[in-house]
Parts: structure tokens; C-alpha cells; sequence
């Protein structure tokens, strides 16, 4: 008798990798019932008497009767729609109250009636940030905004010299951005000693102090050594054991151990075991960016003399950072990504709301940004755009509140990009009505 033998081996079920079909509409869900909201609710201020509007409890009994007309299926959905109406009534009844004694009460519906409207605006420009199917993605506001900010702060080239002049040519404006995109705020996650040479992790305050003592010695006290690659030429080098001397009671051996990868990293090798000396493709684009000075000594032998800043070694991690962008540590990937995210949200709320408008705190709050902002982040790691492995988006509730919670428009760089970025809407916008 014949016979099928069963397997033995068992095997651990992994993690579903999501496509983009599953993504969109999880991301368009909470927009979906935000939206109407905010219509209904415009509808309502626009039937209302003017001077009914005094009377805020009027106010408090029509939220009542809109909730329990809109009655959810599903919990999570309800509990959110009725915070979501709730704030937006609180909003209007403390903007009657601030204003009603300097304001006429029929300017102050017209207010109101306006900043629903543009939030209406905003909403359906991030209900249509892309299209379903993906055609003609070209157009689409997610496709043209990642581009956008992707060349100013992780672009991309065939090289590093490529990727690290692009940097460069934005740094005036962008610097502070660019660095803030390499500091995750959950560093303390990351771990120097990881095994896997390919894996980049974001830079920690350790490392970013340990560059700062390397910048530092290089311009105020460099040895000098042959250069291996060209005769005649003098690296500058610094010893190795002099970067870790100041951090010799607080960091472990494995840290000091990875100073190799760390090297790497920043444009440096390890020479002879004791120097640390720029690589030779570094060498170049040092030279060409005046990081470096040649100098003819008496013996006829070429002198390369440093003049850096920590911008030079930060921006080669970066520049290597998205030239190795499939390597890069989960905590890098979801602090790239939801940086990328929350600029595109900012930008394009920036874009179509006014500064005055009463709904904008709705918009940035922790609970409408946890809802919307973890699934344009998987959505912008696909391969048409930052190529991110979406796998290592972390979708915990608690690490979601804990790295929303680190960004923000508190750094005034991001401002100031948030503004760029709106402003790119606003001429995109312009240019595709003109033709």
C-alpha cells in the first residue's frame, strides 16, 4: 500500500508583504469619514441662523443628533468619527466665544463656513494623492512630493560623489533637515554592534559626538601619511585610539569594534590598524568641494591639508545612507519614512489651509496623524518611490505615538520646507489648470 508521508518540518507562518492595493484604501479609510464630516457640518452652519450661533448650546444638541444619525459597524471607525465631530464643535463653539463681542455674528459664520470648506479642500487633495491603479503616476501629488523632497535630503545617483553633490547644493538651505533625517529619535533601539556589516542604522547622539571629536582632530592636530593610491600625495590621518579616549569609560568593547563600519560610513578607513584617513574616492570629492587644500612641501611631496565641518562627514553618511538604501536599519526605514510623510501632510495642509483656519489643530493632532500618517508611510517606501523595505514599518499603536510625538515643525528648517513644499503645490497646481 502507497503512501504520502507527511511532512515534519514546521515552518513559522512570516509576515504578509502587502501590496499596494492593500495599502491604499487602509490609508484612504480615516480621510474617507473625515471628510463628510467636515461637509455635513459646513451644511449645517450654512442653514443655521446666524444668531442662533450665540447660543451654544444649540450647537451641543445638533453634534448629539449628527451622532447618533451616524451610527459605525465598525468601533474603531465610530470612536474616531465622534472624537473627530466633537473637536470640530469645540473648535467652532470656543471661536464664537472668543470673538463674538468684537466680531458681528454673521462674519463670524462666514469664518466658520470658510475654514470647513478649506478643510474640505485639503481633504480631497489627500483623499486623491495617488491613483489606485497607479497609472500615470507622474502626476500624482505622492509621486511629485517624495521626488521633491527626496533630491533635497536622500537623493538618489549612481555613485556617491553624485549623491553627496546633491546634498551639498541643498545643504545651504536644507542642512539642518538633512541631519535631522539621519537622528532617529528611537536610537536607543539601534545596536552598534549589530553583526550585519550591510545593515546602516541611524546616527545616535554617541556616534554624532564621536564625529564631532573626529572633525575636530583632523583640522586641529592631523598626522600625516603616504597615501596609498598616489604617489607623492599626504593623507591627512588621526590615530585611532584618540577618537575613542574621551568616551573610554562609557563605551563597551563591541562599539569600539565597530569603529570599522563607523568608518565606513562616514567616508574613512582604518590604515596600518592605528590611522584613521579618507577613503580614496572621498579623497575626490573632498578635493573638489576645497575640503581638503593641497599643499607642496620642501621635499617636493603634495600635502593634503583638511579644512572640515561636521557637515562634511554627516552628509557622506547620508550620501551612503540612500546609496545603500536597501540596507538600511528598521529604525532608519521608519524615521525616513514617516519624516517623508508628515513633510507631504504638512506641505499639502500648509498648501490649502490658511493660517488662520480654527480646523488646522485638528489636522496636526496625535490622533488624526497615528491614523493617517503610518500608512502614507508604507505607501511611499515602494519601489516607483523611496524603495524602502515596507516590511520594517513598525505598526505598534505605542511606537507610532512614541515617534510622532519627535516630529514636528519645531525645528525651524522644516518650516521653512513645509513652506517650500507648498509652494511647489501651489505651481504644480497652476501649471496643470494652465494647460
Amino acid at each position: 500500500m502507497s503512501y504520502k508521508r507527511s511532512s515534519t518540518r514546521i515552518t513559522k507562518p512570516g509576515r504578509k508583504r502587502e501590496k499596494w492595493t492593500d495599502i491604499l484604501p487602509r490609508y484612504l479609510t480615516f480621510i474617507s469619514h473625515m471628510r463628510p464630516i467636515l461637509r455635513e457640518t459646513r451644511r449645517i452652519i450654512i442653514d443655521l441662523d446666524a444668531d442662533l450661533l450665540l447660543d451654544t448650546e444649540i450647537l451641543d444638541k445638533i453634534r448629539q443628533e449628527e451622532e447618533k444619525r451616524n451610527i459605525r459597524k465598525v468601533r474603531a471607525l465610530s470612536e474616531f468619527s465622534a472624537m473627530y465631530r466633537s473637536n470640530i464643535y469645540e473648535i467652532i463653539k470656543d471661536f464664537i466665544i472668543k470673538y463674538r463681542e468684537n466680531i458681528p455674528i454673521i462674519d463670524i459664520k462666514d469664518y466658520i463656513v470658510e475654514f470647513l470648506q478649506e478643510s474640505v479642500d485639503a481633504l480631497n487633495i489627500l483623499r486623491y494623492i495617488t491613483n489606485p491603479d497607479e497609472i500615470n503616476i507622474e502626476n500624482t501629488y505622492l509621486y511629485l512630493l517624495v521626488k521633491f523632497i527626496e533630491e533635497r535630503l536622500f537623493p538618489r545617483g549612481t555613485n556617491i560623489k553624485i549623491i553627496y553633490e546633491a546634498l551639498l547644493e541643498y545643504a545651504p538651505t536644507f542642512y539642518e533637515c538633512q541631519r535631522h533625517l539621519l537622528q532617529p529619535h528611537t536610537y536607543y533601539r539601534e545596536k552598534l554592534e549589530n553583526t550585519d556589516f550591510f545593515e546602516i542604522p541611524g546616527m545616535s547622539p554617541k556616534i554624532y559626538q564621536i564625529m564631532n571629536n573626529i572633525t575636530s582632530l583632523y583640522n586641529l592636530d592631523p598626522n600625516f601619511g603616504e597615501f596609498p593610491e598616489r604617489k607623492n600625495y599626504e593623507l591627512p590621518m588621526i590615530l585611532k585610539t584618540t577618537v575613542f579616549l574621551p568616551y573610554i569609560d562609557s563605551i563597551a568593547n563591541p562599539e569600539e569594534e565597530a569603529l570599522e563600519k563607523i568608518a565606513e560610513r562616514i567616508g574613512l578607513r582604518e590604515i596600518d590598524g592605528i590611522f584613521l584617513a579618507p577613503q580614496e574616492n572621498f579623497v575626490q570629492i573632498l578635493l573638489d568641494n576645497k575640503f581638503l587644500r593641497e599643499n607642496k612641501q620642501s621635499d617636493g611631496s603634495i600635502r593634503l591639508n583638511p579644512q572640515f565641518s561636521n557637515e562634511t562627514l554627516i552628509l557622506y553618511y547620508l550620501a551612503f545612507a540612500s546609496q545603500r538604501r536597501g540596507f538600511l536599519s528598521k529604525e532608519l526605514i521608519n524615521w525616513i519614512s514617516m519624516n517623508f510623510a508628515f513633510l507631504m501632510y504638512m506641505g499639502l495642509l500648509k498648501w490649502k489651509l490658511s493660517d488662520e483656519n480654527i480646523f488646522y489643530a485638528i489636522f496636526k493632532d496625535l490622533q488624526t496623524n497615528e491614523k493617517v500618517l503610518p500608512y502614507l508611510m508604507k505607501l511611499i517606501c515602494f519601489p516607483n518611490y523611496l524603495s524602502l523595505d515596507k516590511m520594517k514599518i513598525r505598526d505598534s499603536p505605542q511606537y507610532r505615538k512614541e515617534i510622532f510625538n519627535f516630529i514636528g515643525s519645531q525645528i525651524d528648517n522644516l518650516k521653512d520646507f513645509i513652506n517650500e513644499i507648498a509652494n511647489y503645490c501651489e505651481k504644480f497646481d497652476n501649471k496643470r489648470k494652465n494647460k
